[in-house]
């Protein structure tokens, strides 16, 4: 009964609110020929040939040793469909058969697990990403040896009783092979513990320090602390800011704040750093308190859902748009219906950004979201995070052939994988922090938004020298 609720529910996500705003805004993001983003492509085109890139020295990136060291990274991995840690063969990636899977077939069920439907929500867009992916997968690139996907949902609301039975719904489930995870703030111990190993859980981007020290885990991009601590590396080389300011959401970024706090630290850069509760109606009171009218860089870590009311709060009081330095949660539909338009912030994201077709791993995902009738979520940061996990996930399930997986190999895949991972940053290194044996990638890109489209500020940057995460 509890999984027939949640697949209910599931399916109640596979609404999509068509926001013309959103996709003027993604249309010019993408360039001025609309045929670049592949919007009218054929079905059969959506995975691209794999092409080689040169970052260049136009991207604003200032660390020469940065630059080399994730041209070095980048060249080492080469092949699978990627070319200098792009990749454009999407088919090639997964490893599957192509074309459509067999229905006749017995179903791969991965359950899938995020916050959602309940007061707090990192991210419900982070669903539509893994059914997007599903339904390439299953309908393009062959399934998992030909044999179809099929996602078991549970969502936790507001409890820890909810993870709790995820945790057990999955572990006494033997036609569940893995888990796919959203971020979760809410119910993550429990569910772990629930869990008690017995499947592998592959995350996108974590928003909780529970997830990074599971050893059945993998954490493709990365923990929030440790992507958001490039945020120094980029104020300091590319902005010049010599003071900061911090506002963070108190019952779901404290982690997260303290790490790109610590950032500022490292480099010796002023930041006050203030919280507030999500309930607060009005952030004028949270900026003031960090000083953030005087900073050089003021910087807000929260949700998805509050990042209209950081906005109306930084214009309230003439914060300047360049003073700005973000997390891309707030690239989504939901900003563009409060604000109606995407801030004029720079933007720091630590996948490829969705509307990037200079990226060449970027078209091949467009025609994905075009041929289903998603154009509007190209931007959507979490959807991308989402989309690329799945795929992830699918490489490894066909590394191991349908017939041969098992919880022991999924783990022993992701212990070998050092990319390239799609849609992601070229630089990945499981096991880099022995505190956090679960993080594979700490590198992030920069952007800024013109009103126009989004420039490329800056190719991925490392945290600082020196950098540790707070204990």
């Amino acid at each position: 009964m509890h999984q027939e609720t949640e697949r209910s529910r599931w399916s109640a996500r596979r609404r999509i609110a068509v926001v013309v705003m959103a996709i003027g805004l993604v249309a010019a993001a993408c360039g001025d020929d609309d045929d670049d983003t592949g919007a009218a492509a054929d079905n059969e085109t959506a995975s691209a040939e794999t092409t080689t890139t040169d970052a260049g020295d136009d991207t604003g990136a200032s660390s020469d040793d940065m630059d080399e060291s994730s041209d070095d990274a980048a060249g080492s991995n080469d092949g699978d469909g990627g070319a200098e840690g792009k990749v454009t063969d999407y088919v090639a990636y997964v490893g599957g058969p192509g074309g459509a899977a067999d229905p006749s077939l017995d179903p791969i069920k991965i359950g899938y697990i995020n916050q959602d439907g309940g007061a707090i929500v990192v991210s419900s867009t982070h669903d539509d990403g893994v059914d997007i992916a599903v339904e390439y997968l299953n309908s393009q690139a062959g399934g998992i040896g030909g044999h179809p996907i099929e996602i078991v949902p549970c969502l936790i609301a507001n409890s820890e009783e909810e993870g709790q039975q995820c945790g057990q719904d999955f572990a006494n489930d033997d036609e569940i092979v893995a888990v796919i995870s959203g971020p979760t703030v809410t119910g993550t111990q429990s569910f772990y513990a629930a869990l008690d190993g017995a499947k592998a859980v592959v995350h996108g981007v974590s928003v909780s320090p529970v997830d990074i020290v599971q050893p059945n885990v993998a954490v493709l991009n990365g923990g929030a602390a440790y992507i958001l601590a490039p945020m120094g590396t980029f104020a300091q080389d590319v902005l010049g800011a010599e003071s900061a300011a911090l506002v963070y959401s108190e019952e779901t970024q404290s982690d997260a704040a303290a790490g790109q706090a610590a950032a500022f630290e490292a480099l010796g850069i002023p930041i006050e750093v203030v919280s507030f509760p999500s309930s607060a109606p009005d952030l004028t009171v949270p900026l003031l308190a960090a000083g953030a009218p005087d900073a050089d860089v003021v910087m807000p870590v929260i949700t998805t859902a509050e990042c209209v009311k950081f906005a109306e709060a930084q214009r309230q009081l003439g914060i300047p748009d360049e003073n700005v330095l973000a997390s891309p949660v707030c690239l989504s539909p939901s900003t563009i219906e409060g604000l109606g338009a995407f801030p004029n912030w720079n933007y720091g994201i630590t996948t490829s950004l969705g509307s990037d077709a200079d990226d060449p791993s970027v078209p091949p995902y467009q025609e994905i979201l075009a041929a289903q009738g998603q154009e509007d979520f190209v931007p959507d940061p979490w959807v991308l995070v989402g989309f690329a996990e799945t795929l992830t996930l699918a490489q490894w399930l066909n590394n191991l052939g349908p017939d041969d997986i098992t919880t022991e190999g999924i783990l022993a895949e992701m212990a070998d994988f050092t990319g390239p991972l799609v849609l992601g940053a070229p630089v990945l290194d499981c096991g880099k922090y022995p505190e956090a044996p679960a993080m594979c990638g700490d590198n992030t890109q920069f952007y800024t938004f013109t009103g126009e489209g989004f420039e490329q500020a800056s190719d991925f940057l490392p945290p600082p020298e020196g950098w540790e995460l707070p204990s």
